[in-house]
C-alpha cells in the first residue's frame, strides 16, 4: 500500500497543473504526508488492539480496533482527494 502511494506521488508531481505555485506544491505534499501518518496510526491501533485481544482484554481491545477503523476513514478521504487531483 506505501509502495502504490509512492508510486502515484511520483506520476503526480511529473503531471501539469492548472495552478503550479509554490503554495499548491506545499498542499499537496502537506497531504501526502497526512496520508502516511494516518496509514501508520492504522498500523499501530490494529497492532495494540491485536495485542490486547490476545491478552484477553476485548473491551480495550475494541477501543482501539474502532480508532483504527475511523483513523481507516480519514486516510481513505485524504487519498480520495489526493486521487482525485490526477
Amino acid at each position: 500500500c506505501i509502495q502504490e502511494l509512492l508510486i502515484a506521488k511520483k506520476k503526480m508531481h511529473r503531471k501539469t497543473y492548472p495552478y503550479q505555485g509554490r503554495a499548491y506544491k506545499a498542499i499537496q505534499d502537506e497531504l501526502w504526508s497526512l496520508l502516511g501518518r494516518w496509514e501508520h496510526r492504522v498500523e499501530i491501533l490494529a497492532a495494540i488492539a491485536h495485542e490486547q485481544r490476545a491478552s484477553g482484554r476485548h473491551e480495550l481491545a475494541e477501543a482501539y480496533k474502532k480508532q483504527a477503523i475511523e483513523s481507516k476513514k480519514h486516510a481513505a478521504s485524504v487519498r480520495k482527494l489526493l486521487i482525485g487531483q490526477t
